[in-house]
């Protein structure tokens, strides 16, 4: 394997900007690892993971909102994006303004709702995969 290291290395580095040149054409990614996090370090060893959450309302019933693909974002794009607003919201930074900003977001990737609830989950990354996962969920704000 070690041989082949140096290969690979070069290999991953030439696909993952080719994918890049062809996204920025508006095809899909051709690479998978080029958008992957390859080098960061797992949060397992974590206590507690905090992540901020947008669910949509329709009929009167709230559906989390599964971070997927869309025509403009991909599902990491838009995972960060709701992080960094949520943070800020909750921090009461500048909150009426990112309130506006994640409202615009959430109609553009999800329009199919009626309404908006930004929700804070936190969760033990060690749980991930079992029978039963502790999620404990606060709302932040109705957009």
């Amino acid at each position: 394997m070690k041989k082949y290291t140096k290969h690979l290395f070069f290999f991953s580095f030439c696909m993952s900007l080719i994918s890049l040149v062809i996204q920025e054409k508006g095809y899909k990614e051709m690479y998978p690892f080029a958008s992957w996090k390859l080098f960061t370090v797992p949060s397992g060893g974590e206590a507690y993971w905090e992540r901020y959450r947008l669910y949509g309302i329709k009929n009167g019933d709230t559906v989390r909102i599964i971070n997927t693909t869309v025509q403009n974002y991909d599902s990491n794009e838009k995972e960060g994006i709701i992080n960094g607003y949520g943070g800020k919201i909750d921090n009461n930074d500048e909150r009426e303004r990112n309130m506006k900003k994640l409202l615009i977001f959430a109609k553009d990737t999800s329009p199919q709702f009626d309404g908006y609830l930004l929700y804070k989950e936190k969760y033990k990354p060690a749980e991930i995969g079992e029978k039963k996962m502790n999620i404990h969920k606060k709302l932040i704000t109705k957009l």
